[in-house]
């Protein structure tokens, strides 16, 4: 199958999910794949995936650019996530990859691309709509503690309730990674027709080793230009370490992940803090913890920095709102709602190293059972098929 990827970012280990599916696609099919983004950023993996597929194109797309078209569409109906992504650029090399190759199906991954659809020809299109926005910025709404910052959440909130179905509704097929992400599209539509497709996670890659874990170290991996993530490490900081500092004096927490910003990088300054910034390879940092923490107060989809520290055999303490595509009682996760629960919970796998071994010894077994990325894009074929025959009927 001759398949066009089209992304609204540079696939990368950072951006894991269009990574390994991708990864995987070209293992048996002719990919050939157009992303947005910043040439010579030197991402992780990015080299490796364009090595692999038979195209591998990033359209020029700064930041700024992005930022400009979404502060312009605020007073419009379009959410200022699909705005940012605007790109005549993108539109030609959509319009001449058609052109010169004939394409079996197009995949479109994230709402911020869904406005390419358009520019697609007379080809099968299977949407990946990853996760559901509108519960997102809902989500961000609330917890917003800055009056304007709460206001522009609300408002793209709200345009999205009415946006996100009927860029939905418009696709032949669409994908998403869990569930409960599922049932909030459908709440807003019920007539949409989803398929979900869950995160995987490379369970060679992320593999434990024999480095020493430091018994009262805790780690917590993400981009942190990612405003969820930034929240959750500021909470964790505030709210958690500092008393598990004063019952353990040389507890570290370590936070790792691209573009932190101010008030993240501001952590440093407390004793036991350590705020990586950009990495090549998080492995290192997470095989050397003795916990791995997903406190997020905002969250849709599978968390797959939940997956990958499972995978890498670290007991997971976690919100229960970052676990809830995982169910009830995963192997591996121990769930804790607040910051009194999160600081006994982690204070109890300092105390009983043999247990927090054992628990992390299940979740990794149980990332190898449910979660790998071979099981997923075997789905994700069957769709590709099925849209494919429903396309020529």
């Amino acid at each position: 199958m001759k398949i066009l990827f089209i992304a609204p970012y540079v696939p990368s280990r950072i951006r894991v999910r269009p990574f390994h599916i991708i990864k995987e696609l070209s293992t048996r099919h002719s990919v050939h794949v157009l992303a947005l983004g910043e040439p010579g950023k030197g991402r992780a993996g990015e080299e490796e995936l364009a090595c692999r597929v038979d195209d591998f194109r990033i359209i020029p797309h700064s930041k700024l650019r992005g930022l400009g078209q979404s502060l312009m569409a605020l007073l419009t109906p379009i959410p200022m996530c699909a705005a940012y992504c605007w790109s005549r650029a993108m539109q030609a090399e959509i319009k001449r990859a058609i052109r010169v190759s004939d394409f079996d199906v197009v995949h479109i991954e994230h709402l911020r691309a869904a406005h390419f659809a358009k520019y697609c020809g007379d080809i099968p299109i299977v949407f990946d709509s990853v996760d559901c926005l509108a519960g997102l910025f809902g989500q961000m709404s609330v917890s917003k503690k800055n009056p304007i910052g709460k206001l522009v959440m609300l408002e793209e909130h709200l345009k999205l309730k009415r946006y996100e179905p009927k860029v939905v509704s418009s696709f032949q097929r669409t994908v998403i990674t869990s569930e409960s992400e599922c049932d909030a599209l459908k709440a807003m539509k019920d007539t949409l027709r989803v398929d979900v497709v869950p995160n995987g996670v490379d369970t060679d890659y992320f593999a434990p080793t024999a480095a020493e874990r430091l018994p009262h170290r805790i780690v917590f991996s993400g981009k942190m230009g990612y405003h969820p993530n930034a929240q959750a490490a500021n909470w964790f900081a505030e709210n958690v370490f500092t008393t598990l500092k004063q019952r353990y004096t040389d507890t570290e927490f370590i936070i790792v992940g691209s573009d932190p910003p101010a008030n993240i990088l501001k952590l440093r300054e407390m004793p036991g803090v350590t705020v990586t910034g950009y990495v090549d390879d998080i492995r290192p940092y997470v095989d050397g913890s003795s916990v791995a923490v997903v406190p997020m107060q905002v969250a849709v989809g599978i968390q797959n920095k939940l997956l990958e520290a499972m995978a890498m055999g670290l007991p997971v303490v976690a919100t229960p709102i970052s676990t809830r595509p995982l169910g009830e009682n995963c192997p591996g996760v121990i769930k804790a709602g607040d910051y009194s629960g999160m600081i006994a919970e982690i204070s109890r796998l300092f105390d009983d190293p043999a247990s927090a071994r054992d628990i992390g010894e299940q979740g990794r077994r149980e990332v190898i059972r449910n979660f790998s990325w071979k099981s997923s894009v075997g789905k994700l074929e069957q769709i590709y098929e099925e849209a494919t025959k429903d396309f020529q009927r």
